[in-house]
């Protein structure tokens, strides 16, 4: 084993070299292509796919993504059809720009007549059914895992935080998820060559073929340990440009405050230029690094793998013509155009940064809900909770309510007690009396009982709290469960004092109905494409899927936008920093102590750190 570590760190040192010399070889015209690439991705083809998602809900009958109303009208072989061509169209464009780069490192010399026929060639391939796996391959397996290449069209595509969460309240869970994970990693390592093998040779099954190049660990370990080795230069040149940033606003906060605000609108211009070339530079790296050691692979064994020689041309491998006079007019035009047109892409954003900075320094009032209450205190959706979520200081808890046996109603989230109490039996097998005696217990250590809703709504009066009541179905649902609840909550003189939501679109239409002058919420497991046809006051979003836009979406139709479940700390200040509506989360403390910090905050370098923070991005 001794002998073996050399070897493997030695040629993660070389990839890493040829990596650097293809970038450097790649000059201002791999600049110029990420600028480029990222722009047509940002302003052509995103908005393109959007307005083609939009029509496609339309076309049957529907004005936003709600999966909790998915309709089955004669639109919806139109609605598949576009859905089904977004699809086709995102690969399409996410393939050739990671082509674009692949080709441009490995044939740097070569002309835009080239350039574009290899392009072609690659283009031409994306559409037979060989590439099929592909799609897989780049919007799943790759943006799960973080490993490889990265792109705007997949940087959305993510494990949704309500799932990680859920699975992390139970050891178990959590360390299944935690194996899949690693799973899903290894995999992506071993088919990590394929973009390059896709664009560099004839090879059919470009997966299957990484599959078996990348056997053993002397196989991917060198390129993953060099891969590794740039994601983290990237990450400490990321940190380092938001210091940097940050540095001139500080400064005029300090000595010209009335000229802060355009600074800022400068340096955030700047930095989200600067932090777009960092993200295209980390792919190009990533890319050259794939590809040298696919070609290393190449020529060690040709009988093996053969690469396809650059287009129209046959220079000898791992060589390019010494530049001649005219060449090198020809980069210093390209450098100079260049430049120019990172000049002004830096001023357009630094405009449009004006309008955020403004946007963002308002101080917020965002509500602050305790999802289940404080589960730092007790356990979820229990008494201790409710209690350690008021001495937090929560403005609301958000808590959940189910039908028992005997149709009446018990504070539970969980449909089967095996999380909290450690039985495999569903609550809807039980009535309120046993469920009531039976104790709940979280990993913090913390038990309680399974409270009744009575009791729980009395301890909430009696703590001043008011509440979020989301109505759960757990399978003893009665056909009159809404009305029920009314009934409960109007003998004990709560009705009125608390809000309400839910995720099944039926229990929020019967309530509005039954009291329209109750305040009420529909809940969106994933949200898309617009609002939603509901007779709800707000909306609550899960957080994966809450943009911008849908909120802005929201308030101008009159909705409320509440947002769930943000544990991390970007999460909640980004949201803070918008002015949602609402914050639902399981650590209220810290989204408190942030509301506290931006009401009370003098200058706009705190927002602009924000604001950096949610714009540049490295990965």
């Amino acid at each position: 084993m001794s002998r073996r570590a050399p070897g493997i760190w030695a040629e993660s040192g070389v990839l890493l070299a040829h990596a650097a010399r293809s970038l450097r070889r790649g000059g201002a015209r791999l600049v110029g292509l990420i600028l480029a690439t990222q722009l047509v991705l940002l302003l052509i083809a995103l908005p393109l796919i959007g307005w083609v998602f939009r029509e496609a809900l339309r076309a049957n009958g529907m004005t936003g993504l709600d999966l909790g109303r998915l309709p089955s009208g004669p639109g919806l072989p139109i609605t598949m059809t576009l859905l089904a061509a977004i699809i086709a169209l995102a690969f399409w464009a996410l393939a050739l720009q990671f082509t674009a780069l692949v080709v441009l490192l490995r044939w740097p010399e070569l002309g835009a007549r080239q350039f574009l026929g290899a392009l072609g060639r690659v283009a031409r391939r994306l559409v037979r059914p060989s590439a099929i796996p592909l799609v897989a391959y780049l919007f799943l397996l790759v943006p799960l895992t973080g490993f490889g290449f990265t792109s705007a069209l997949t940087r959305g595509i993510a494990i949704p935080s309500f799932i990680s969460g859920e699975l992390a309240k139970s050891a178990t869970s959590e360390a299944v998820f935690t194996v899949v994970l690693l799973l899903l990693a290894w995999v992506n390592v071993r088919l990590a060559l394929t973009i390059p093998l896709f664009v560099l040779t004839d090879e059919r099954r470009p997966l299957r073929t990484s599959w078996r190049l990348t056997r053993g660990p002397r196989a991917w370990l060198p390129f993953a340990i060099a891969i590794a080795a740039i994601m983290a230069l990237a990450g400490a040149l990321g940190i380092g440009l938001l210091i940097t940033a940050v540095v001139p606003t500080a400064l005029a906060d300090a000595l010209a405050p009335d000229a802060a605000p355009g600074v800022a609108a400068v340096s955030l211009g700047t930095a989200q230029l600067l932090g777009m070339l960092l993200t295209g530079f980390v792919t190009a790296a990533v890319a050259a690094v794939l590809l040298t050691r696919v070609r290393r692979i190449a020529a060690a064994q040709p009988a093996r793998l053969r690469l396809l020689p650059a287009p129209g041309t046959a220079p000898l491998p791992g060589t390019a013509p010494l530049p001649g006079a005219s060449e090198l007019r020809n980069r210093r035009r390209t450098a100079g155009a260049v430049a120019a047109a990172a000049v002004l892409v830096a001023g357009g954003l630094s405009w449009a940064g004006w309008d955020t900075l403004h946007r963002l320094a308002a101080a917020p009032e965002t509500l602050v809900l305790a999802h289940r209450g404080f589960s730092d205190g007790g356990v979820e959706n229990t008494i201790g909770g409710l209690e350690a979520a008021a001495a937090a200081g929560a403005d609301l808890v958000e808590m959940d309510v189910m039908q028992t046996a005997d149709g009446e109603f018990v504070v539970m989230h969980d449909a089967q007690l095996g999380r909290l109490a450690g039985e495999d039996v569903a609550v809807r097998d039980l009535t309120l009396a046993e469920l009531t005696s039976r104790t709940v217990r979280d990993r913090l250590g913390h038990a309680d009982r399974i409270p009744s809703l009575a009791d729980y709504v009395t301890r909430a009066q009696e703590l001043d709290m008011p509440l979020l009541i989301e109505i759960k179905l757990g399978g003893a649902d009665t056909p009159d469960h809404v009305d029920r609840l009314i009934t409960e909550l109007e003998g004990l003189d709560a009705l009125d004092a608390n809000i309400y939501h839910s995720l099944d679109a039926a229990s929020v239409d019967r309530l509005k109905r039954l009291r329209p002058d109750l305040t009420v919420g529909y809940t969106m497991a994933f949200a898309g494409g617009g609002l939603p046809d509901t007779v709800a006051d707000f909306i609550v979003v899960e957080e994966w899927s809450a943009t911008e836009g849908m909120q802005r979406a929201a308030h101008d139709a009159g909705l409320g936008f509440m947002v769930w479940t943000v544990n991390d700390t970007p999460g909640m200040r980004e949201h803070l920093r918008r002015s949602t509506d609402g914050i639902i989360t399981d650590h209220p403390d810290e989204v408190l102590a942030a509301r506290d910090e931006m009401q009370q905050e003098s200058g706009i370098s705190d927002v602009l750190v924000d604001a950096l923070t949610r714009v540049v991005t490295i990965n």
